[in-house]
């Protein structure tokens, strides 16, 4: 079985590329759901979390509340690696997990949605890299539309975020998604017919 990465930036489309993958049969692993799961309520990742940064990060139900912990490592690059010493090592055991229950299934090919791809060095456990790509100013309108954000606040988050030049020089498919949802869909189907050796 091979695993594809697929990664982008914020408001480059690659949900919507996940969602295209998925309704095309091909699984898909989201590290962000893979996340959320391993750090749910009674799992040892939570406990290690309230561990190193208190209990003030649980909401009234004891689970985690990720606006009140995003507000902690926001600005602080050293809190954020030790979360990320917490989470990540858990999100790539529990995702190799999934691969192996999948490949048992009998599937050729599966997909694992990451934004982190590079940063947390998945991309090289992976047979190829898609990278899905947008303008700029593409990327802020979407990100703007969907919940609203000022102009500002989205180029910052588009900074802090790896170099997007990098990201293509690494990326072994590169998904151009400046036009409209069909356009987005034939490059999709082309490169699925692609993977899949047709």
């Amino acid at each position: 079985m091979s695993v594809y990465g697929l990664t982008g930036g914020i408001g480059a489309g690659k949900s919507t590329v996940a969602n295209m993958f998925q309704e095309s049969g091909i699984p898909v692993v989201l590290a962000d759901d893979v996340g959320r799961e391993v750090a749910s309520k009674g799992s040892d990742g939570l406990a290690e979390i309230v561990r190193s940064f208190g209990p003030d990060v649980l909401d009234s139900n004891g689970e985690l509340d990720r606006r009140k912990l995003g507000t902690l490592i926001f600005n602080d690059p050293d809190r954020r690696r030790e979360l990320e010493g917490i989470l990540h090592p858990r999100v790539r055991d529990r995702s190799r997990e999934l691969f192996s229950q999948l490949e048992h299934a009998g599937n050729q090919i599966v997909v694992y949605e990451s934004a982190l791809l590079y940063e947390t060095q998945r991309h090289t456990e992976m047979r190829g890299v898609i990278l899905v790509t947008a303008s700029e100013e593409q990327r802020i309108a979407r990100v703007r539309s969907r919940d609203g954000s000022e102009e500002e606040a989205v180029r910052q988050r588009i900074k802090a975020q790896m170099d997007e030049e990098e990201k293509r020089g690494l990326a072994d498919y590169i998904i151009e998604n400046n036009g409209d949802l069909q356009a987005l869909k034939r490059e999709v189907d082309s490169l699925i017919e692609q993977l899949l050796g047709r």
